[in-house]
């Protein structure tokens, strides 16, 4: 037992250091597509792709027969809205505040897994979620003065919020019957279809649009990052965390995500940051690790 909950933890750390490392390139490739669903169809059908091959290769499987779906399809709803709202977040602010913004999963997934799982928080979980709410608000005032922040990308990232702390949820739930490797495969597959067919709309059925990014290398070493890091690695090693801790405890790692993201879009990026901006993400920080410190045990 205790080796498993190792090996979880290792992969939720892992995981979210990876997606924290994703908004980098969401917004690195969004410079080169006519529109955010041309991205996304691109990551996950060559996601599937992968995946396609790995069982060909006889390193995964699908076994679906006699297994409740109803926890699937939550799940895979909640992952499309979160990729959709992500891109769309990011496009309209940046890596750096749509990093800090996430890092609020965990407060969010305590009311969703009180909810839906009958798992609660303490009262000093609760008295800390204040922080990184005042955390927020600070972010979002910054980012105007900054010209980072527009009101409707703040509303798409706080709908990415709720939709990742809901599909950490079901991932929890559909963990008693699907393995990582059927969980992460389904949205994939789920999500190549949905974003191909929003994408060539995007385009107005013109391939020629729809695959020009191709030929800009810096957009094909992010759709491969996105692809195969983002996607199939840390999307493997979450939903295996999901399957051996509670939903709460796989949350908290977001913070890994939040660090990851700030480093990337201060020091890579470039984008633009000032004492407010900073002061409102370690107020998140601070009030998530108080609030996952002060947890029950898993």
């Amino acid at each position: 037992m205790a080796d498993a909950r190792t090996k979880a933890v290792l992969a939720g750390a892992l995981g979210n250091v990876i997606w924290g490392f994703s908004f980098l390139f969401i917004k690195i490739a969004l410079r080169a597509v006519p529109d955010p669903n041309v991205l996304l169809a691109h990551r996950f059908t060559l996601s599937t792709l992968l995946m396609l091959g790995m069982m060909l290769a006889g390193k995964g499987r699908l076994s679906f027969k006699g297994k409740n779906w109803r926890p699937v399809v939550l799940l895979l709803t909640m992952q499309l809205t979160y990729y959709l709202f992500e891109s769309y977040g990011i496009l309209y602010t940046n890596s750096l505040v749509a990093g800090l913004v996430l890092a609020l999963v965990p407060i969010v997934t305590i009311g969703t897994g009180a909810l839906l799982l009958k798992e609660y928080p303490t009262r000093r979980q609760a008295l800390f979620c204040i922080m990184p709410v005042i955390g927020v608000i600070l972010m979002t005032i910054s980012g105007k003065e900054l010209g980072a922040i527009t009101w409707i990308g703040m509303l798409f990232l706080v709908l990415t919020l709720l939709s990742s702390a809901l599909y950490k949820t079901a991932s929890r739930k559909a963990a008693a019957e699907f393995d990582p490797f059927e969980r992460t495969f389904m949205v994939l597959a789920i999500s190549a279809v949905f974003f191909s067919c929003m994408g060539i709309g995007a385009v107005k059925g013109d391939m020629v649009a729809f695959f020009a990014p191709f030929t800009d290398w810096t957009y094909v070493l992010a759709v491969l990052a996105l692809s195969v890091f983002c996607s199939i690695v840390a999307g493997i090693l979450v939903n295996y965390a999901t399957s051996h801790m509670s939903v709460f405890k796989v949350s908290s790692f977001g913070s890994l995500s939040t660090l990851c993201s700030t480093f990337a879009g201060v020091f890579i990026l470039h984008e633009p940051a000032n004492w407010m901006l900073f002061l409102g993400g370690a107020l998140i920080i601070v009030g998530i690790w108080q609030v996952t410190r002060s947890g029950k045990k898993d």
